[in-house]
């Protein structure tokens, strides 16, 4: 099984963050669901170009959060009750416009992404 899963050395952020990120919008987006099973960790590595450690450290660090269930000898799978409640189509719509409108805006003014992801978590952790 492959994800649609993109690493950027260059980001400034760990591997094993943008990993477990994009899973979790994955499921957010209703593109993994609860059941699903997700490539082993040395499929999953092998696919990233990364070490196998980082994606058992995704992998466990989302078991210990109750997104994923592992199953010895079967596999790993998103939980059946990991909570996580995918976005609707129309609104996922709107929030990627808006996001659109932010990176341009971010761009025009000169900041980097890294410059710009740092600003979204500050204002998150303000906002909470």
């Amino acid at each position: 099984m492959s994800l649609p899963l993109q690493i950027q050395k260059d980001s400034g952020l760990p591997v094993y963050v943008q990993v477990e990120q994009q899973l979790r919008l994955l499921m957010h987006q209703g593109e993994l669901l609860p059941g699903d099973l997700l490539p082993t960790v040395r499929e999953l590595a092998v696919e990233l170009g990364v070490n196998s450690n980082t994606i058992s450290r995704v992998y466990r660090d989302l078991q210990a959060a109750g997104l994923l269930v592992l199953r010895r000898g079967v596999g790993t799978f998103v939980a059946e009750s990991a909570g996580v409640r995918p976005i609707r189509p129309k609104d996922l719509k709107g929030l990627v416009k808006k996001v659109d409108g932010l990176v341009e805006l971010a761009q025009s003014l000169g900041m980097t992404s890294p410059e710009l992801s740092q600003l979204i978590e500050t204002r998150w952790k303000s906002n909470a």
